[in-house]
C-alpha cells in the first residue's frame, strides 16, 4: 500500500521512470551523498535510519567491488614497516602480522594426526569385531495367580437395578477400593496403612 509521504523514498509512491526528480528526491539524494562521503572519509554517523544504513552498505560494497580502494599513505607505510620488522626478527608494533614458521614438523603434523586417528579408528573397529559374544539368558517371570492378573467386578457390584443405574460413582469407588486392596496384598504383603 503506497503512502503519500515524500520524506522517505522507500515508503513513498514510485514515480514514473521519465518523471523529473521532485524537490524531496533531490534533498534526499544530497543528504545521502553527504552520508556516503562522510563514510568514505571514515566519519560514519553513529545513528541513521535503517533504510539509509542499508543503502550505505550497498554503496560501500559497490565501491569495494570496483577495486579502487587504497589505504592512506601513512597506513601503507606503517603496515610495510611492521611486516619488515617482523621479517627481520623484531617484535612488530601492530601485533596483527605473525611470522609463518615452515619447519619439518609443521609440514608433517596434519598427516601424522590424520594417520594416528585413522589407526585408532581401525583398532576400535577390530576390537568391536573380534570381541567375544556375550550370551544373555532371560528367565520368564513367575506365573501370577489369576486373582492378581484379572478379577471380575461382578461379585463386587452385582446386578444393577434400574433405579440404581445412575449411581455409578458408588460402584466405581467399590471397584477402586477392591483393586487397591489387591495392590496392597501384592506389593506390601497384605499390610494396610
Amino acid at each position: 500500500m503506497a503512502t503519500d509521504r515524500d520524506d522517505d523514498m522507500l515508503d513513498g509512491p514510485v514515480p514514473a521512470p521519465d518523471a523529473p526528480p521532485s524537490a524531496a528526491e533531490r534533498a534526499h539524494a544530497k543528504t545521502f551523498a553527504d552520508l556516503v562521503d562522510k563514510t568514505l572519509a571514515g566519519r560514519t554517523p553513529p545513528a541513521m535510519s535503517a533504510d539509509d544504513r542499508a543503502l550505505l552498505e550497498v554503496a560501500t560494497v559497490i565501491r569495494a567491488a570496483a577495486g579502487n580502494v587504497e589505504l592512506p599513505a601513512a597506513r601503507q607505510r606503517s603496515a610495510v614497516e611492521d611486516a619488515l620488522r617482523l621479517g627481520a626478527g623484531g617484535a612488530g608494533t601492530s601485533g596483527s602480522v605473525a611470522p609463518i614458521a615452515r619447519g619439518r614438523t609443521r609440514r608433517w603434523a596434519p598427516w601424522l594426526v590424520a594417520s594416528g586417528t585413522s589407526a585408532l579408528a581401525a583398532a576400535a573397529v577390530l576390537v568391536l569385531w573380534l570381541r567375544p559374544v556375550q550370551r544373555v539368558t532371560v528367565t520368564a517371570p513367575a506365573e501370577l495367580p489369576t486373582a492378581w492378573r484379572s478379577r471380575p467386578a461382578d461379585p463386587l457390584v452385582g446386578r444393577i437395578a434400574r433405579g440404581d443405574d445412575a449411581d455409578a460413582a458408588t460402584r466405581i469407588d467399590a471397584i477402586f477400593a477392591d483393586r487397591l486392596d489387591g495392590y496392597r496384598d501384592r506389593e506390601l504383603g497384605g499390610g494396610k496403612p
